[in-house]
């Protein structure tokens, strides 16, 4: 029996990119003895010294603070991280390549050193973002491998926001549980009891495909309202008002994903919708709605491509400033950033791109050709359009009367809505957003 205790608890953590390093920490803040391991050596490093492999606002500092204070524990020997854990969490952050296709080999890699290292009784808790089915054949793997263990297997599926990450962990609407039988239900009530959220339990193939129908429901709204964007724009409508109105419905309410702009990114939502694609493909069903979400999003570049064809006649020449390269604020994460994708088009165009983001200090690997500038104000001087790709907080406070002095050409296309439109209407900008009337 598994003793569930804040002073006796032991948690092994693998993987601690960016979700296990959140959760390892917040857990061993909450009075947990955990300790991570990963295959990254590098990455386990960089945490011994307070360092987070990816940036979030109060991550290093909880992490020195729980190293510091004895319950937090980075270790490269996996026999060291499992051998008396209570429970053991899983927590890459699924890798996915660039048609949005996992690769769970990382996490078969684990299950294996589970199996071999992995005390008689212990609780898997798999938070890594998996496809339905997966968690049930992780168990049969690390059985088949060590049929002595006696385990019981959960599935939380993360729901971690980059730039608020601790937050939502800490203080979720709700926590869902895949578990196979009621007796691990008392037993995860207890280590999670430092939460104070809904917890929804159900079976393991139901929690699964949860974070699929989330993430596809959340793609298909960000799809929905760049369409309407379209179409507000043609009909001459602003789209902030109609989103604004369609908030105030409460069957819709006010944090529904309903701001236009260049599509989603980053992996995250893509992954899950190709999920649903292969099993309708398995399955010899279609998937209709889920094609048109996916279509929709790839025509988000080529309709921000257009409204610059519509500017300048021919790119050659035209120097282009770029506000923002990672996907969204709050992170320093490039992976599948939009930002560059139309960088780079816009460079193979003829274009000079210049670009500065508070996170980015340093040239792009594989976008070498991209000038990342440490001063927002260099990337104006001369330029002849500026783009605001992400809506970095600060961005507001830029002094668009100086920047209106530096540039050739006054063009700005705010693609996140997000600059004071009727500001720079003053200044003279010929100013350009997504489904809003073209301020000139």
């Amino acid at each position: 029996m598994i003793t569930i205790s804040n002073n006796k608890t032991k948690i092994g953590v693998i993987g601690v990119w960016h979700l296990g390093c959140v959760v390892a920490a917040s857990l061993a803040n909450a009075g947990y003895e955990v300790t991570g391991t990963d295959f990254d050596k590098k990455i386990l490093k960089n945490l011994k010294n307070g360092k987070a492999p990816l940036y979030e606002p109060e991550l290093d500092q909880l992490i020195k603070k729980n190293i510091k204070n004895g319950v937090l524990k980075l270790d490269s020997s996996f026999q060291q991280t499992l051998a008396e854990s209570d429970f053991i969490f899983l927590t890459f952050d699924t890798p996915v390549n660039n048609q949005d296709q996992l690769d769970l080999s990382i996490i078969y890699k684990a299950c294996n050193l589970i199996a071999k290292f992995a005390p008689q009784k212990f609780i898997l808790v798999i938070m890594s973002q998996i496809p339905v089915g997966t968690t049930k054949k992780i168990k049969e793997l690390i059985l088949n491998k060590n049929c002595r263990l006696s385990f019981d297997i959960v599935y939380n599926p993360e729901n971690l926001r980059l730039g608020s990450a601790i937050e939502s962990f800490m203080k979720p609407d709700r926590i869902v549980f895949g578990i196979e039988k009621e007796s691990v239900k008392h037993k995860i009530e207890k280590l999670y009891s430092f939460i104070k959220a809904p917890k929804i339990y159900m079976d393991l193939e139901g929690a699964e495909m949860v974070k699929h129908a989330i993430n596809a429901y959340l793609a298909n709204s960000i799809s929905f309202i760049n369409e309407m964007a379209n179409l507000c724009e043609v009909l001459n409508i602003d789209i902030r008002n109609v989103a604004k109105g369609m908030k105030s419905d409460k069957r819709i309410g006010q944090y529904a994903f309903l701001s236009p702009g260049l599509g989603f990114a980053g992996g995250t939502l893509g992954r899950d919708l190709q999920t649903l694609k292969n099993f309708g493909k398995n399955f010899e069903m279609k998937t209709p709605l889920i094609d048109a979400i996916i279509s929709v999003n790839q025509n988000r570049q080529t309709r921000l491509l257009k409204k610059i064809k519509d500017i300048f006649s021919s790119l050659k020449n035209i120097k282009i400033g770029i506000l923002g390269l990672t996907y969204k604020a709050g992170t320093n994460t490039l992976r599948r950033s939009v930002a560059i994708e139309i960088s780079k088009k816009l460079i193979q165009k003829g274009a000079t791109i210049n670009a500065f983001d508070p996170m980015i200090k340093n040239k792009i690997k594989n976008a070498e050709q991209i000038n990342v500038s440490d001063d927002p104000y260099q990337i104006a001087k001369n330029a002849d359009l500026l783009i605001l790709m992400t809506d970095w907080p600060e961005f507001k406070n830029l002094n668009f009367k100086r920047i209106k002095t530096l540039m050739r050409q006054s063009n700005i296309i705010d693609a996140r809505n997000f600059l004071d439109d009727k500001m720079l209407k003053k200044l003279s900008f010929n100013y350009y957003g997504i489904g809003i009337k073209n301020v000139q």
